[in-house]
C-alpha cells in the first residue's frame, strides 16, 4: 500500500505543479492567437496589393508585347531590302552631271517599266566618279549626278518618296584608263524590294 500512496502523492505533486507552473490560460492563448491573426491578416492585405500591382505590370507588358508583335509584322519584309536588278549604264562626261539625251532615254524606260510593274519597290541612285581630282569634290560631283538622276525620274511619274541617293565618289572608280575612267563616271541604279 506504500507504494500506492506514493503513486497518488507524485500524482498530485504533478497535477498540482503544473497548475502552478504558469500553464496558458484561455484569455492568454486568445490574446497571442489575435496578434498573430493580425499580423497575418497585415501580411495578407500586402501579398493582395503586391498582387494587384503584378497584375497591372503584367497587362502593361502584355500590351507592349501586343504593339511590338504588331511592328514587326508591319515592318516585316521592310527592313532588310535585296537587289533585284542593278543597272549602270548611265554614264557622264568628265567633271559633269548633265544627263545624255541616251541617258534621257535609258532612265525613260527604266521608269515606265517600274510604274508597268506596279511593285512596291524602292530606287537607290548611286553616283561615281572617276579618280582624277579631289575626292572631296569627286563626292559632291557623284551626288549631283544621283541627284539630276532622281530629279528625271521624279519628272517620269516615281515618287521621291521610293528613291534615294547615294555619293561612292571616287571609291568604287575602276582605273586610270581612258575606258575605265570614263566606267567611273556613271550613275548606279539599284532596285530594291
Amino acid at each position: 500500500m506504500g507504494h500506492y500512496l506514493s503513486g497518488i502523492t507524485a500524482a498530485v505533486a504533478v497535477a498540482s505543479g503544473l497548475a502552478l507552473s504558469g500553464c496558458a490560460t484561455e484569455a492568454y492563448v486568445d490574446e497571442h492567437v489575435a496578434a498573430v491573426n493580425t499580423r497575418v491578416d497585415a501580411v495578407d492585405a500586402k501579398v493582395t496589393a503586391l498582387s494587384g500591382h503584378v497584375d497591372e505590370v503584367d497587362k502593361t507588358a502584355q500590351a507592349a508585347g501586343q504593339r511590338a508583335d504588331a511592328a514587326y509584322t508591319l515592318a516585316e519584309g521592310h527592313l532588310v531590302r535585296t537587289v533585284v536588278s542593278e543597272s549602270d549604264t548611265i554614264t557622264f562626261e568628265t567633271a559633269k552631271w548633265d544627263l545624255s539625251d541616251e541617258a534621257k532615254a535609258t532612265l525613260t524606260a527604266f521608269a515606265e517599266k517600274l510604274k508597268t510593274d506596279n511593285k512596291p519597290v524602292f530606287v537607290e541612285i548611286v553616283g561615281g566618279a572617276d579618280v582624277r581630282g579631289d575626292t572631296d569634290k569627286n563626292r559632291v560631283l557623284g551626288e549631283k549626278r544621283a541627284l539630276e538622276t532622281r530629279r528625271f525620274l521624279l519628272s517620269q511619274g516615281i515618287p521621291l518618296s521610293n528613291m534615294a541617293t547615294v555619293s561612292w565618289g571616287e571609291e568604287h572608280a575602276t582605273g586610270t584608263s581612258e575606258e575605265e575612267l570614263a566606267a567611273s563616271r556613271k550613275v548606279t541604279l539599284r532596285v530594291l524590294n
